[in-house]
């Protein structure tokens, strides 16, 4: 077995697999994350890859949930007394690959039985491997949010909202219309917070868009998009709303009471540091300046 070390928002990956298995081109995304010299640390999250047949006994497993935003009824999440498995088919109907992950309680170890077959061709041993590094890290201040990120060199704004309601696309219009800025993450960034401060970092996880930036930057606002007919931009002002806003885009599995509730700790952190507003907004530019003078006001940054 060979061992690769990742850092994503100071939280170590550390995967075991098999010698024959090429694991840069298993997970292209990694690259930029990939740490040399951790070896006697101690890692946040414990993969390891297996080519061997999963040979669990299922039948009495809890049926926790199978319905997926990203796998459709193609997905299971299950509870046996030990462990998490997680299961994903993929979408051949004539030829049937089921992958599955063994975690334990606490997602600090897990095992993916890899499918060769599709080893090199899909991402779900990626989609995996952020399964268990967002429930994970939540014990480490840290928390996955779905979200499109952009930022200028000194802070960033992230975009929240649902599928669809065009988080890219707002994203895309800030960097054209807003000197300055770029995108960091367009799908799955990592917030984390230390002393104070929330910090927001760019992942192996970017949904399409080829976007896996290693670098940390200041949060400075969380905006809710959602489609209208004119621009209009309201911040927030009660805990209760602030937090019925992040929450959608925040993931911890509710059926574990430890893991849930450091992700409400994370949020509500997040709330006494941050402005978290709401924008209606039409796809224009027109949005995302209004956008960007309402944080300007609101966090007083001098606007060079």
């Amino acid at each position: 077995m060979k061992i690769v070390d990742y850092q994503v928002a100071e939280n170590i990956i550390r995967i075991s697999y098999e010698d024959k298995m090429n694991i840069d081109e298993c997970l292209p995304s990694f690259k930029d994350f990939k740490i040399d010299g951790v070896e006697k640390e101690v890692a946040h999250v414990n993969i390891e890859l297996s080519s061997e047949l999963f040979e669990g006994d299922l039948s009495n497993a809890k049926l926790l949930s199978d319905v997926s935003i990203v796998w459709g009824d193609r997905f299971k999440f299950e509870e046996t007394d030990q462990s998490y498995i997680t299961s994903v088919e993929n979408a051949n109907k004539i030829d049937s690959i089921v992958w599955r992950m063994r975690s334990d309680k606490e997602f600090k170890n897990s095992k993916i039985y890899v499918k060769e077959k599709e080893l090199y061709n899909s991402n779900i041993l990626s989609w995996m491997i952020m399964v268990a590094f967002g429930q994970r890290v939540l014990s480490n201040n840290t928390a996955l949010i779905h979200s499109s990120v952009v930022e200028n060199g000194k802070y960033a704004v992230a975009f929240l909202g649902k599928s669809g309601t065009g988080k890219s696309t707002h994203s895309r219009l800030w960097v054209e219309t807003n000197k300055g800025f770029k995108l960091l993450n367009d799908d799955n960034p990592a917030v984390r917070i230390e002393d104070g401060e929330v910090y927001i970092y760019g992942t192996p996880w970017s949904g399409k868009t080829d976007c896996y930036i290693n670098k940390k930057i200041k949060l400075m606002s969380i905006v809710r998009l959602t489609q209208a007919k004119e621009n209009k931009m309201q911040w927030k002002t009660r805990g209760v709303d602030s937090l019925l806003i992040l929450m959608p885009s925040f993931t911890a599995i509710r059926w574990n009471n430890g893991i849930f509730s450091s992700m409400i700790g994370i949020l509500e952190n997040i709330i006494q540091y941050k402005n978290v507003g709401q924008l209606d907004c039409l796809p224009n530019a027109e949005a995302a300046e209004l956008c960007l003078n309402e944080i300007i006001k609101v966090n007083n940054i001098e606007n060079e």
